[in-house]
């Protein structure tokens, strides 16, 4: 990543984004209904102007930028993805970044119509979709885009409108072919009730997995799958015959980026809070499903990705499937900050580890060199 740009003005950006989603989530919360929209309005064009106008932002985006040029990257591009960049870049004659703008405003806007069933999540969860998904949504930037269809689609369900909810998931891997996976995570908890009743045993696989599993054993994992060929299917093929890269500690993003000696020296207390704010989330988020059944989707998905994030860290590869899901965790978390009761300290606790974990860990980041880069259009 060359450094081109002003980080004052990436980071001047970015905080303002923060503080707008924070205000038009609140907006959406505790102000009358009728006012939804002007607050989503604002929420979605900040977002998707500032998010979609963002330059070179990760390894990823050169190829999808060649593509919106006509200059193909993407290999045997999945049919729905094709017809998007033409009506775009093609049928349209849209400038470049016109279709980023686009990616970003569909995913937002996914986002912003999910909350609109359960608008008192928006007070948590607007900012935190931002916090949460931000840099793997500027770097994969068609997952993203398949993303957007599965939040159209979890709305759909949301509304009981099935056959629309239908067709909405079988956009997904007409994007993306490994967003498959999650579709079928996805129908799974629609069709059939997880019995569970009590939270703890959740809790225990998490905390047994984080404190017990070590990355290492990826290793012999990646010796068997660079062994394996498919012939003709380049798409998995890469991943097969690259697999220390992509499934083992040696595709670290923060290995490759600041070293081993920086991956070793995580500090107790980051790790302290973002243990305690993972038991939140499943703690109350298990309880806030079990009031409301059509928000076990939400709920294991949020799940899967913990546990993706426990084992995998930020091996690229992982960190990919991680992010089939973690887009749901700032609603299931809106929805149990307002849904679960709570006493006064409890409550009091809860709200002081959040903080910390998220957004003291935003706040302490500002003036860092993002991974990502941080130039924008106007830049390059």
């Amino acid at each position: 990543m060359i450094s081109i740009g002003s980080i004052s003005t990436y980071w001047i950006l970015k905080i303002l984004l923060v503080i707008i989603l924070s205000y038009c989530g609140y907006g959406i919360a505790y102000k009358q209904p009728k006012n939804f929209y002007v607050y989503a309005i604002i929420a979605a064009l900040f977002y998707s102007l500032i998010e979609g106008l963002r330059w070179d932002r990760g390894m990823d985006y050169m190829h999808y930028y060649n593509d919106l040029l006509g200059r193909w990257e993407t290999p045997n591009p999945e049919f729905l993805y094709k017809t998007i960049v033409y009506l775009l870049s093609g049928f349209m004659g849209l400038p470049y970044w016109c279709g980023f703008v686009t990616y970003s405003l569909l995913l937002i806007s996914a986002f912003l119509m999910v909350l609109k069933v359960y608008p008192k999540a928006a007070f948590w969860g607007l900012p935190l979709f931002f916090l949460v998904t931000e840099s793997s949504a500027e770097n994969i930037i068609r997952q993203y885009l398949a993303i957007s269809f599965m939040l159209f689609a979890y709305y759909a369900y949301l509304k009981q409108k099935k056959i629309l909810t239908a067709v909405l998931l079988c956009c997904v891997p007409l994007i993306h072919m490994s967003g498959l996976i999650a579709v079928v995570v996805f129908v799974l908890l629609a069709l059939l009730k997880v019995p569970l009743k009590k939270p703890w045993i959740l809790l225990v696989i998490y905390l047994a997995l984080f404190f017990l599993w070590d990355i290492s054993y990826f290793k012999g994992i990646t010796g068997y799958l660079s062994t394996i060929n498919l012939g003709d299917n380049m798409k998995v093929q890469v991943y097969l015959d690259n697999s220390d890269r992509w499934f083992s500690n040696e595709g670290s993003i923060s290995l490759v980026k600041y070293g081993k000696k920086y991956v070793d020296s995580a500090s107790l207390t980051s790790i302290l809070f973002t243990v305690l704010s993972q038991i939140i989330i499943i703690y109350y988020g298990f309880k806030a499903q079990l009031m409301d059944r059509k928000l076990q989707i939400a709920f294991y998905f949020t799940y899967i990705a913990i546990l993706f994030n426990v084992i995998g860290g930020d091996i690229e590869m992982y960190s990919r499937f991680y992010d089939w899901y973690i887009y749901l965790m700032p609603f299931i978390l809106g929805i149990a900050m307002y849904k679960v009761r709570m006493n006064q300290y409890e409550k009091y606790v809860v709200i002081v580890i959040l903080l910390v974990h998220f957004f003291y860990g935003f706040l302490r980041s500002i003036g860092d060199i993002p991974y990502h880069g941080f130039a924008f259009i106007w830049d390059r």
